[in-house]
């Protein structure tokens, strides 16, 4: 019988890395970002719902994999992300506002928080009329028509990653 890799799925390392995602709740990161949830995990790292604890603001805080951090190319494509976002000004894209460690020297990147759906839950749904497909096609083209302009590609473009809210 072989023994069970613990850094593999279900092992030590993995237990570790729940453990740590879960133990930020509640914290304070950077001084000034009080995690109240988990908004979800991704390949790059974790996002919280984070309150700033001066403005009473919420925004996304989005914390790098432990295991990403060891990759200094991971490393330098998350802070090229941030520089990115800081600089691409649209209606739909968020803004990032801040970019730092957490007191364990994770890198974390704080973005405007978008209180709304993902286009991958709204599809489970079913079929969306025609109108509504073209409208949130325009506004995802039109933030990639700005995006490239900057001479920004984005790397991650997915449903789970385009966000539909309310807003005039």
């Amino acid at each position: 019988m072989a023994t069970p890799d613990p850094n593999g799925p279900g092992g030590a390392a993995a237990q570790a890395a729940a453990d740590l995602v879960h133990k930020r709740i509640g914290s304070t990161i950077g001084g000034r970002y009080r995690v109240v949830s988990l908004i979800g995990e991704g390949g790059m790292g974790v996002v919280y719902l984070v309150e700033h604890t001066l403005i009473r603001k919420r925004m996304a805080l989005k914390v790098l994999n432990p295991d990403l951090m060891q990759n200094p190319e991971m490393v330098t494509r998350f802070e090229r992300e941030a520089l990115a976002a800081a600089h691409l000004d649209h209606p739909n894209v968020v803004a990032a506002t801040d970019l730092g460690r957490t007191e364990d020297g994770a890198l974390f990147l704080v973005l405007e928080y978008v209180d709304g759906s993902n286009l991958r839950d709204i599809l489970s749904f079913g079929p969306m009329p025609a109108q509504r497909v073209l409208h949130i096609a325009r506004q995802a083209t039109s933030a990639l028509v700005r995006a490239h302009a900057l001479r920004i590609v984005h790397r991650d473009l997915k449903p789970e990653n385009i966000m539909l809210a309310q807003r005039e």
